[in-house]
């Protein structure tokens, strides 16, 4: 189950926080700093989809949406977000 918590969209199993995306938000921009994904999960996609819902929701609100974390950078060129 994914679900948004403070600056964070996290992927719970059982309660139990699985995966996370985390960004900051200042005035009305938004920095993706950090994905993670436990190591018996990966490669299952739920880091894109992480991102994809921390997009979805940074975009709703209108943020301008900025990447210290390589893998939403990445993401987002690949997805059309932005252009490399």
């Amino acid at each position: 189950m994914y679900k948004l918590l403070d600056n964070k969209i996290v992927y719970m199993v059982s309660d139990e926080v699985k995966g996370e995306v985390d960004f900051n938000i200042n005035g009305d921009s938004a920095n993706i700093y950090h994905t993670y994904v436990d190591g018996d999960l990966r490669g299952q996609g739920i880091a894109s989809e992480l991102v994809k819902r921390a997009f979805e929701y940074l975009e709703e609100n209108n943020y301008k949406i900025k990447f210290s974390c390589s893998y939403a950078k990445k993401w987002a060129i690949k997805n059309g977000k932005i252009i490399g």
